[in-house]
């Protein structure tokens, strides 16, 4: 800012910014207002004066007193009430929403006044953004249900409520147990099952094999696996697209392990992106070769169940621990060879449990590559057990595609650990 204000007069630079919020907002209001055809008390016009007035009380405040602004708000606000009964005589919509924004924009004009540029601009943003996702936030909200609803609630009870109260320190034998760790994981695990959970039954069901696969992925991508293996034996002139959805979203799983071992270990990251990378490329190539052929679009709805299941996250808890021993017992007894062995155990029930614990383990360490190394044999062993659940409930054509890529990506994955145990 400081370079501008050498062609531009501050308090003229500030006045362009306020009136660049206050149009933002009331663009969109007025864009609403002709959208609805309906007779609006504010619109484009307002929106920039209310903002302008804020921005000048802001710079007068500063001269004078500070009760200048707080006096003007308190005024605005009786006025806005005041305005609001007396518009509504005149059939003329005045809703809470618009006296929100307007009382938001004569803040941000404030804002601007007292050198929070940037801050004012990225909150009238914001703001526009959820003034107009009116009709989205009102067409999900209509489609949403009551097990969702509550989900929701279980999740911001756990996240907002119980969480931060949860003791951050360590118990139990060898200091292994942190109650807030804990829960944090659980937290971070469950919001991200919550995000797929709904792009994939407002984005992806119904919308393609490949897209569902992906979304799913995010999820559960045992789940995947389990639903397009049985569709394919239903269906098995379609077993080549659900046995590409298989695939991908085994390569989903490999970028969600990516993004869950550098949440809770960032330096991890430049080590376990490269064969985690490589093996999805695999399956996404292989993916779109046996799905790019026109033809009869397969049901590529999946079941993915409850967004949050109060046992299931609670079950992921007590897993994470449980590994978080086996780890730690299995690297004390058997050493660097020990981990590799819980790694087969715990991939055969879960990555991400397995990921998180040995991204922690070496957290601050230098044997990160020994980390990637048993994580990439966690996702095999899972690979593994997809495997298993294609061969038993798939049509034959997609147990021998299924079973070639995976077969391929068990090679690449065992090659890259020997080689790069050995250099």
């Amino acid at each position: 800012m400081s370079e501008i204000t050498t062609y531009i007069d501050p308090f003229i630079l500030g006045i362009l910014i306020s009136t660049g919020i206050g149009l933002i907002i009331g663009l969109e209001r007025e864009y609403d207002k002709l959208k609805e055809e309906k007779k609006v008390f504010a619109g484009i016009r307002t929106f920039p004066i209310v903002a302008i007035l804020g921005y000048i009380l802001g710079i007068l405040s500063s001269t004078y007193s500070s009760w200048l602004v707080i006096i003007a708000l308190a005024a605005f606000l009786i006025f806005l009430a005041i305005s609001h009964v007396a518009v509504i005589s005149k059939n003329i919509m005045m809703g809470i929403t618009t006296i929100l924004a307007l009382t938001s924009t004569f803040i941000l004009g404030v804002m601007v006044a007292n050198h929070l540029e940037k801050e004012a601009i990225a909150t009238a943003v914001i703001i526009v953004t959820l003034l107009s996702l009116k009709t989205t936030f009102r067409s999900f909200i209509k489609n949403i249900t009551s097990e969702e609803l509550f989900a929701f609630i279980k999740f911001s009870i756990i996240s907002l409520l119980i969480l931060p109260f949860l003791p951050n320190q360590n118990y139990g034998p060898q200091d292994l147990l942190n109650p807030f760790e804990i829960g944090t994981i659980v937290v971070i695990i469950s919001f991200i099952n919550f995000i797929g959970y709904f792009l994939v039954k407002y984005r992806g069901a119904k919308k393609g094999i490949l897209l569902t696969a992906i979304l799913g992925g995010m999820v559960s991508s045992t789940a995947v696996t389990w639903m397009y293996a049985s569709r394919s034996k239903e269906t098995p002139g379609l077993s080549k697209k659900y046995a590409a959805g298989i695939i991908i979203a085994t390569g989903i799983m490999f970028v969600r392990l990516i993004v869950i071992a550098s949440i809770f270990n960032k330096a991890i990251l430049g080590y376990i992106i490269i064969p985690f990378g490589l093996l999805t490329i695999i399956c996404s190539i292989s993916s779109i070769i046996l799905i790019k052929k026109p033809g009869e679009e397969p049901n590529s709805e999946i079941n993915i169940g409850n967004p949050l299941n109060i046992i299931s996250a609670i079950g992921f808890g007590l897993l994470y621990v449980i590994i978080l021993y086996l780890v730690h017992y299995s690297n004390k007894i058997f050493g660097d060879t020990g981990l590799y062995y819980s790694a087969i155990v715990a991939g055969l029930a879960d990555t991400d449990a397995i990921t998180i614990s040995l991204a922690k383990f070496y957290l601050g360490t230098d044997k990160l590559q020994l980390a990637t190394f048993v994580i990439i044999t966690a996702a095999l062993s899972n690979l593994i057990v997809k495997l298993i659940i294609t061969m038993i409930r798939g049509s034959n054509s997609t147990k021998k595609i299924v079973a070639y890529a995976f077969g391929l990506i068990l090679l690449i994955g065992i090659l890259y650990i020997l080689i790069g145990s050995f250099i």
